[in-house]
């Protein structure tokens, strides 16, 4: 099976270098197991073309472009 491309936006690689390098192992790890079948894991944003993927204390905004087969992250950030 064709795995979707996992892309990420300038500020989620920012965020993400700010981080403990475990937690921010243990999100890449979750980001890249959707790859395969995204929308199991991921909630909708209500407006928007956005999907929510939380991760323990951590959310992602991840917009999901099937024609291009991409996953882009757009927004990581903490939920408390």
């Amino acid at each position: 099976m064709f795995q979707n491309k996992i892309l990420k936006k300038e500020n989620a690689e920012k965020f993400l270098k700010k981080l403990p390098k475990k937690d921010a192992e243990i999100i890449l790890k979750k980001i890249y197991s959707i790859r395969d079948n995204p929308f199991r894991f991921l909630k909708r944003l209500q407006g928007e073309k956005l999907w929510r993927l939380r991760i323990g204390d951590y959310r992602t905004e991840i917009n999901v472009l099937i024609s291009n087969n991409k996953i882009i992250v757009v927004r990581l950030e903490s939920s408390q």
